[in-house]
């Protein structure tokens, strides 16, 4: 089945209502609705229902999740090298080999539990004690990609994040299984691809988005099965297309040498004459394919998802976010990973077979744990730091099964009694997440900024801490280049470039230099961080709104805003004009 985009925020049913509750969000005050299986869910994780909306809860955990700026700086462990730890944090940091080796034992740092002070602020204390890795990656499966965070088994790869199974890529985000693709995000199984964006298993794909199973693509979109096309959308199983009309072979090749996509003001021109044209074609109302009752966006081959955002191979999940490979399973308040995991409750990036998480923290291989942040390979731990591969410790100290078990119920009682209380004066009792003020990183350094991007005043005003650029970032360029790749001389690699948008300085490496000729690309007038979030804004919002379909009038709920000018068509519309 395709799809159902059936609205159920309101409830499935008039039982469903009558047992639903509203309240009122600590953080905006504004009104939520707690649904009786949202309350169900709750009893079975045996947690208390939330204080806060679903879209605070959000955000609360997007500014914990960081790992795409870097910094270069000298670790405790006595290394130099690179860290998304930023300079001046409170946190020690010891290289990768240093950090998962044996040379330490994490409970050495164990406290015993002080009932007079707040659970979190005793936390906080361990959180900032115990050493924390460089990075976040599978060390040991990364070949000649240092620079590189959040990431597994990649080779010769440079600046990707959230990105594994990968070979000579680089600028990537979130992506996974690709060979030789710069500038993508979101795009698995491809090869050769530069700038797009949820491109799946595609070859060749230049400046395209949501196109699956093609190859030789420039400028397009929602292309399936397609190949040889140029400002293309809404096209299944075409080749030889340009702006949607077709072409001879010989006609679509001359066409292409007259184009001439090697220089950067072709690139610009073109591109503003094919999304001109998009705009007169149909978007469909949801991102997705293989899905039964299923309610948000990019969702796919998943069942009984609402409210969330990309997640593949889902079921029974509400409220998620970037579960992009699955298979996730019975989820609430669930943001970034997946792979074999169930029972999750407001966590951030836990994975990798895990079961039974609440309110935790990079954690892989994990179960039954409580306020825990990289604790891998462990089960039974409450507010842990770094334990590996040990049961029943409690703020990183060792107890038997049973005093661990009694210990654990007196403390969820004392949060109940004595809460943590923030800059903002919101209080944290057992059931919240990690106030957003004990997260290392900035908001503009964080996911948090990737999908909300918002000025420094109106964070700052919100209770998030900002990070200002370091000065010696904007230097003057010492290098120029030419319009045309053609014309472009290897003195460009040993120059310092400034982005256009930002200002900030960047350079070009070898790597990518000979991609651009290969390829014959320009190349680009912006650093690599502000390409990405470009990327970013090409994707539709975390958000749902209601709207009319443009073709037979049925309310529809979709992430195209109500202002927006795509012409934007019910699903059962769209099948019969599209696919």
């Amino acid at each position: 089945m395709e799809s159902d985009t059936k609205n159920t925020s309101a409830g499935s049913s008039t039982e469903a209502h009558s047992k639903s509750s509203v309240r009122v969000c600590q953080n905006c005050n504004n009104e939520f609705v707690i649904e009786s299986d949202d309350s169900a869910f709750c009893e079975k994780m045996k947690v208390p229902s939330p204080t806060w909306c679903p879209e605070c809860r959000m955000m609360r955990r997007f500014v914990w999740t960081s790992g795409r700026i870097l910094y270069r700086q000298k670790f405790d462990s006595g290394e130099e090298g690179i860290t998304f730890y930023p300079p001046g944090n409170p946190h020690k940091i010891y290289s990768q080999e240093k950090w998962w080796s044996d040379e330490w034992d994490p409970k050495s740092f164990g406290k015993e539990y002080d009932f007079k002070k707040s659970f979190f602020e005793q936390w906080l204390q361990l959180f900032r004690e115990v050493p924390h890795p460089t990075l976040y990656t599978s060390h040991t499966t990364m070949i000649n990609s240092p620079w590189c965070n959040g990431a597994a088994d990649l080779k010769n790869c440079y600046l990707c994040f959230r990105s594994d199974f990968s070979e000579n890529c680089a600028y990537t985000n979130t992506m996974a299984k690709n060979k030789e693709c710069f500038d993508v995000a979101f795009t698995n199984d491809s090869e050769l691809c530069y700038q797009a964006v949820m491109a799946n298993k595609c070859y060749r794909a230049f400046w395209s988005q949501d196109c699956e199973d093609s190859q030789d693509i420039w400028f397009s979109r929602d292309l399936i099965g397609c190949s040889n096309c140029i400002g293309c959308i809404n096209l299944r199983n075409k080749q030889y297309h340009i702006l949607n009309q077709p072409y001879t072979k010989e006609e679509y090749a001359k066409k292409l040498e007259e184009l001439n996509f090697g220089s950067l003001k072709n690139v610009n021109d073109f591109r503003a004459r094919a999304e001109k044209l998009f705009l007169e074609y149909p978007r469909r109302q949801f991102h997705g394919r293989k899905n039964v009752n299923v309610t948000g966006d990019y969702i796919f081959n998943s069942k009984n998802v609402h409210d969330s955002y990309q997640v593949g191979n889902g079921e029974n999940i509400r409220y998620g976010q970037l579960l992009k490979l699955g298979p996730s399973k019975d989820a609430y308040d669930y943001t970034i990973f997946g792979e074999n995991s169930e029972l999750i409750y407001e966590s951030v990036w836990v994975g990798l077979t895990v079961n039974n998480i609440k309110f935790s923290f990079w954690n892989y291989h994990a179960h039954d744990l409580e306020y825990s942040f990289a604790c891998h390979g462990s089960g039974n731990l409450f507010g842990c730091v770094g334990i590996r591969n040990s049961e029943y410790c409690i703020l990183n100290k060792q107890y038997s099964k049973k005093d661990y078990q009694d210990l654990v119920g007196k403390i969820k009682k004392q949060m109940m009694e004595v809460p943590y209380i923030d800059s903002r004066k919101k209080e944290y009792r057992y059931g919240e997440y990690f106030p957003a003020e004990f997260s290392p990183w900035a908001y503009n350094e964080t996911s948090a900024y990737e999908f909300f991007p918002i000025s420094k005043e109106e964070a700052v005003s919100n209770g998030y801490v900002w990070r200002d650029s370091d000065a010696k970032e904007y230097e003057p360029a010492t290098v120029s280049f030419a319009d045309d790749i053609k014309d472009v001389t290897d003195e460009i690699l040993g120059g310092i470039l400034k982005c256009d948008d930002c200002g900030k300085n960047y350079r070009l490496v070898k790597m990518e230099l000979d991609f651009y000729r290969r390829m014959d690309l320009p190349i680009p007038r912006q650093c690599p961080l502000c390409r990405d979030r470009v990327r970013f804004k090409q994707l539709n919002p975390i958000k749902i709104f209601s709207r009319k379909c443009a073709k037979c009038g049925k309310e529809i709920e979709t992430s195209y805003a109500p202002d927006r000018q795509e012409i934007v068509y019910c699903e059962s519309c769209y099948q019969s004009e599209v696919a």
